[in-house]
């Protein structure tokens, strides 16, 4: 199988560009024509229409991308299973989002090497975004997600969500927090709507933040009020930094998903994973609930 084919179809289909895919699968332009041309007569149909608006994707090409990503998915995931598992039962490559990593992530994967060590784990920490790639392209087996992307081949559901609450170093009332002391979190695209439809008035502060390590590091070494996941809050407290909950602002939850190949949600080992993720979930996501009551 030529995979070269495949990647250059993919990385054309994404950038509409001949130039700007070879520069990134660092080639010439003539290799990229040749490749495309090469993999139109192996399926027996022009996939792209080149003018001045560049690479244009026909209807068989369109057609084509999902085929391209099976075979893609489906050699990475063939080179994985063969390579190296003589010893095991089987293996799976899990990735979890990086605020998920202390809490959810770790005791999902604790659980799943304590009931069956005959099963190889590698593991990741990424964005959204890049876990939901992976998984279409075959690079890992299961991904915990906040910002799912539905496509077509991916199963994706709903464990869960994770609890962040408003603290502060200053205020201990929301209606007295100023924006001007106010570190606006920006870490998905659902908290930003959610923070901007349950506080209006600190929608535009001096700072905004978008990843939450960052945001506890500027929370220990200048003090302020930002919204954190509620397991930060030990983290804040063992580093010496004396921020409490504003128990009158609105907590906001974010949903927490599990994706996975639809091909593979039956796989026994995936399926296993899949419901001890659940489990764990369940106690985890219970924990919060509860001590918001």
């Amino acid at each position: 199988m030529n995979l070269d084919l495949i990647d250059t179809f993919l990385d054309l289909l994404e950038t509409g560009n001949f130039n700007r895919t070879a520069e990134r699968l660092e080639t010439t332009q003539s290799t990229i024509s040749g490749r495309v041309k090469a993999l139109e007569q192996a399926v027996g149909a022009k996939l792209f229409q080149r003018g001045r608006a560049g690479a244009i994707p026909t209807p068989s090409g369109l057609r084509f991308e999902q085929h391209a990503r099976s075979l893609k998915a489906g050699w990475a995931h063939a080179r994985r299973d063969i390579g190296g598992l003589e010893r095991y039962e089987g293996s799976l490559r899990v990735s979890g989002q990086f605020s998920l990593l202390r809490t959810l992530f770790l005791d999902w994967i604790g659980e799943l090497h304590a009931t069956n060590k005959r099963v190889a784990l590698h593991l990741e920490a990424d964005y959204s975004t890049q876990i939901i790639s992976d998984l279409a392209n075959g690079a890992i087996d299961i991904g915990v997600v906040f910002a799912p992307k539905f496509l077509p081949d991916l199963s994706i559901e709903e464990i869960g969500a994770q609890r962040l609450v408003m603290v502060s170093t200053e205020f201990a009332n929301v209606g007295n927090v100023t924006a001007d002391r106010y570190i606006r979190a920006s870490y998905t695209a659902y908290i930003e709507r959610a923070h901007a439809e349950l506080l209006p008035h600190l929608a535009h502060p001096a700072l905004t933040v978008g990843y939450e390590e960052l945001a506890v590091g500027i929370m220990k070494r200048f003090g302020g009020t930002t919204y954190l996941p509620e397991h930060a809050l030990d983290y804040l407290a063992s580093s010496g930094v004396s921020a409490k909950v504003v128990e009158d602002a609105p907590d906001i939850h974010q949903p927490v998903y599990v994706a996975t190949q639809r091909r593979r949600k039956h796989d026994p080992l995936v399926h296993r994973a899949i419901l001890a993720l659940k489990s764990v979930a369940d106690r985890h996501f219970k924990i919060s609930k509860v001590k918001d009551a």
